[in-house]
């Protein structure tokens, strides 16, 4: 904190770039200022932040949303509780957000209540160099990126324009390239349009950083493993709360999926009329996650009744449709009280979701994830494994039982030698630092050790040799003088020192394979590929077949190389790293 003052202060002496990003600079992006300099009669709702809304207009009639009641509300509660960083969280302050903001603050108490705006403070000019990086080298999502831009609220005014367009192009881009694991995935552009229309490109930007990171967790993933964990979990929250509707759609094979997983994708931006998702959102960033769940289970019970009578998914969705067209309805408009008449059956939603599914919490959320975490994950995996074995164009004469094999053994040795790589600087591993998956020699050799014989075979005789000598060397320390045990332990280590780096040399596994494999006959649906004659296949096959792995196999008189060509067992001696010195040994073009 002292640092950043004496930062601010410089830039203020100075008149530097980051002059702007001093605590009264920042206030002045807040709208909440500009409306508490004004008097409580001017008061009009006027829109102060660089937004969307602010030259397209807002969703809605602000008549019917009584924009200029709750602004002044909003202004009395920041007058007494402080506003932007610096402002009280009290039970009052929770009712104003329920009962709905007014436009000309949406963007502001989103950015406060999910925390990005104390985010966007401490990360200054993060988004500005992102954008720029993007302009100088495009990310490798912005292809994708740009195919969903005239898809995003394509109904609303903002995006007809190229200045809508080109802000979302911005922000989804910057985004990709802070968040390169995560990059871009659908849906996440309907949420970054719909809050562009109350806010500015980087309150954007770091609001969506937040979504993803922490309240939201793995929605917008490649797998959208996070959107797949919650939809298990509502499905056993419909199970445990209404039993009777769960017990119908397993009767009549109705997937609860397909109607509900665009609710927790778009939070409900593409299933309701745009006026009541943005209420939903106000509620969202308040509360997290658990309202989508509330409000989801809240939709359910009250078409509850149609909703037992329909036999398939399309009935399903035709009645969800019917109701999302009637949320500005009255709920009861029969009876005579007027007050009762104004009561709109999307405040009936709100009050179905809080008052009877209050047990929904924040800690029941996490303890759920927490619970069925692992068999999604396992799901999503097996999934990813049947996507990739499908896309397999040449299998090399591997059956599809042989490819998974080879699939699980890899991906497990790469888990471990990632779990063991980590970088005490970063706290990550190297492939995650370096972005990459890759696997290292010492990786390599534990995968061969999990597939082939031959390779258990040296690394048994390597760990023999190694832990007969270190034997020795204890005995030796127990039963000779000081100066003769250092000396043995310093052979010991030498000796030591020798296996590893006969482990660590890639070259003693080419060399093995090569000299292990080349017995191999390729299989006869390839052999047209290696131009090896038909009469090849006799006697190889026979000598191969007597054991594939076996390290005795290498003593023949002769052997075939994958190319068919007869390799002397002499020259396949001669090219073993255990034969000669690491120094001595030239990678050549036939080995």
């Amino acid at each position: 904190l002292k640092s950043m003052v004496e930062e601010q202060q410089f830039a203020k002496t100075h008149h530097t770039a980051l002059a702007r990003y001093t605590l009264k600079a920042f206030c002045k992006t807040c709208a909440s200022e500009h409306l508490l300099a004004q008097s409580d009669s001017a008061a009009s709702g006027d829109v102060y932040a660089d937004c969307l809304g602010k030259t397209f207009g807002f969703p809605g009639d602000p008549t019917t949303q009584k924009e200029k009641p709750k602004t002044k509300y909003w202004i009395k509660y920041m007058r007494e509780y402080g506003r932007n960083l610096t402002v009280i969280r009290r039970a009052e302050f929770d009712r104003l957000i329920r009962v709905g903001l007014p436009n000309c603050l949406r963007g502001e108490i989103w950015e406060l209540s999910s925390g990005a705006m104390h985010l966007r403070f401490q990360n200054r000019g993060v988004y500005e160099k992102h954008v720029n990086d993007y302009l100088d080298h495009p990310g490798p999502c912005a292809e994708e990126i740009e195919k969903d831009l005239n898809r995003s609220l394509p109904e609303y005014a903002g995006y007809q324009a190229p200045e809508g367009i080109d802000a979302l192009r911005r922000v989804l881009n910057a985004y990709s390239l802070r968040d390169a694991e995560l990059g871009y995935c659908q849906a996440m552009n309907i949420v970054a349009s719909t809050m562009l229309i109350f806010m500015t490109e980087e309150q954007v930007f770091w609001t969506l950083s937040v979504m993803c990171d922490r309240m939201v967790p793995g929605y917008y993933s490649p797998s959208m493993y996070g959107a797949s964990l919650d939809q298990s979990i509502f499905q056993s929250l419909v199970e445990e709360t209404m039993p009777s509707l769960a017990r119908s759609f397993k009767r009549h094979d109705i997937q609860l999926s397909i109607a509900c997983l665009p609710w927790f994708l778009t939070l409900f931006v593409n299933s309701m009329p745009l006026v009541y998702a943005l209420r939903v959102l106000d509620c969202f960033f308040l509360e997290g996650p658990k309202i989508l769940f509330q409000i989801g289970l809240a939709i359910l019970k009250i078409n509850g009744g149609a909703l037992l009578e329909a036999a398939d998914d399309g009935t399903f969705m035709y009645i969800l449709k019917e109701y999302y067209g009637t949320l500005g309805d009255s709920a009861y408009p029969d009876s005579k009280n007027a007050r009762a008449r104004q009561v709109t059956r999307f405040h009936e939603l709100l009050y179905v979701a809080y008052s009877d599914f209050p047990r929904i919490t924040h800690a029941r959320i996490e303890e759920l994830r927490r619970s069925h975490q692992l068999r999604i994950v396992h799901s999503v995996e097996e999934f990813s494994k049947r996507t990739f074995l499908r896309n397999v164009i040449d299998a090399s004469g591997f059956t599809k039982e042989q490819l998974s094999l080879l699939y699980d053994r890899y991906y497990s040795v790469l888990f471990y030698s990632r779990s063991h790589q980590r970088d005490g600087a970063t706290g990550l591993t190297k492939s995650e630092s370096d972005e990459k998956i890759l696997l290292d020699v010492i990786g390599f050799a534990r995968f061969m050790y999990e597939i082939s014989s031959w390779m258990r075979v040296q690394i048994k005789e390597a760990k023999e040799r190694t832990q007969s000598h270190r034997n020795v060397d204890m005995a030796d320390i127990r039963n000779a003088a000081v100066a003769q045990a250092n000396g043995e332990k310093a052979k010991g280590d030498d000796i030591t020192k020798e296996v590893k780096a006969s482990l660590g040399n890639p070259g003693w596994f080419i060399t093995s394979l090569f000299r292990y494999t080349s017995r191999i006959v390729p299989p006869k649906s390839r052999v047209s590929l290696y131009d090896v004659d038909s009469e090849l296949d006799m006697p190889v096959s026979a000598s191969a077949s007597a054991d594939l792995g076996s390290p005795e196999s290498a003593d023949a008189k002769s052997t075939l190389s994958p190319d068919g060509r007869s390799v002397a067992s002499a020259d396949i001696k001669s090219a073993t790293l255990r034969d000669a010195p690491q120094s001595d040994i030239e990678p050549t073009s036939r080995s």
